[in-house]
C-alpha cells in the first residue's frame, strides 16, 4: 500500500495558491481548485460540492486524506459522509460543522467587494501584509464577488453536526487560537463528535494558518499521514 495521498481543498475565496507552503513540505499532494475558483460557475451548496470533488478525486489513487481549510474542511466532511470509500482521513483546518456567515459579509461582498476582501485577510493572518496574505488577496481577486457569494451560501448550508459521529475514519482537527470566524470552540466540537479526532491549536495564527505558520502546518500534517499509513497498514 502505498502512503496516504493528501488532496488539499481551499475554502471561500481561495484556490490552490494558498497551499503553496504546505505542498512544498509534504511530498504527493493535490491542490484542488473548486469551481469558480477562477475557472467554471461557482457552487452555493454544500451538496453540489460534496459531489464535484468526490466525481474529482474518484481517479485519484488511494488511501487519500482529504485536507481541507474553512469551507473546503466542511467539502472534506461531506465527502467522506457520502463518499467514504473515498477517504481514509481528515485533515479539518479552520473549520466547523457549521459555517455561518454574517449578513453584514453578505451585503459588503456584494457592493463592496474590496471592503470584504480586506475583511477576510485581516481575519485570517496576523500580518496583512506578508507573502500569505498576498497570495489570498491574489485568490480573492481571481475569484470575484460573484464566486464569493457563492461560497458564502455555500457556507450557509452546512449543517453537519448530526453526521459526525458517523464519520469513521482519522482526523486531525487544526485551529489557530486567535481566529475570529473559526474559533477553538468550532474545533472542540468537532474532536467531541467525531469518533477518532484529535485537535492541535496553533498559537498565533488566525483563519488562514497555512499562510504563516506552514511550517508548523506540514509538521502535523506529516506526523498525522505517518500514523495513518500505520493505521492503514496494521503495522
Amino acid at each position: 500500500m502505498s502512503a496516504p495521498r493528501p488532496i488539499l481543498i481551499h475554502g471561500s475565496g481561495g484556490d490552490h495558491r494558498l497551499w503553496a507552503g504546505l505542498s512544498a513540505r509534504v511530498g504527493g499532494s493535490v491542490g484542488l481548485d473548486l469551481p469558480g475558483h477562477p475557472d467554471g460557475a461557482p457552487r452555493a451548496s454544500l451538496a453540489e460540492l460534496g459531489a464535484v470533488v468526490g466525481g474529482a478525486i474518484a481517479s485519484v489513487p488511494g488511501p487519500r486524506a482529504l485536507v481541507g481549510h474553512s469551507l473546503g474542511g466542511a467539502v472534506a466532511m461531506e465527502v467522506a459522509r457520502t463518499r467514504p470509500e473515498l477517504v481514509d482521513g481528515l485533515v479539518l483546518i479552520a473549520t466547523g460543522a457549521r459555517l455561518p456567515v454574517p449578513d453584514s459579509a453578505m451585503e459588503r461582498a456584494a457592493a463592496d467587494f474590496a471592503a470584504e476582501r480586506e475583511r477576510l485577510i485581516a481575519g485570517s493572518f496576523a500580518d496583512p501584509a506578508g507573502p500569505g496574505a498576498a497570495a489570498a488577496r491574489a485568490a480573492l481577486d481571481a475569484c470575484g464577488p460573484a464566486t464569493l457569494l457563492a461560497d458564502y451560501r455555500a457556507c450557509r448550508s452546512v449543517d453537519l453536526a448530526a453526521a459526525l459521529p458517523s464519520i469513521g475514519v482519522p482526523a486531525l482537527v487544526i485551529v489557530g487560537d486567535d481566529d475570529p470566524f473559526t474559533p477553538p470552540r468550532y474545533a472542540e466540537e468537532l474532536g467531541r463528535a467525531l469518533p477518532m479526532a484529535r485537535t492541535m491549536l496553533i498559537p498565533g495564527a488566525r483563519h488562514t494558518p497555512m499562510g504563516e505558520f506552514d511550517a508548523t502546518l506540514a509538521m502535523l500534517v506529516a506526523a498525522f499521514l505517518a500514523r495513518l499509513e500505520l493505521t492503514l497498514t496494521g503495522a
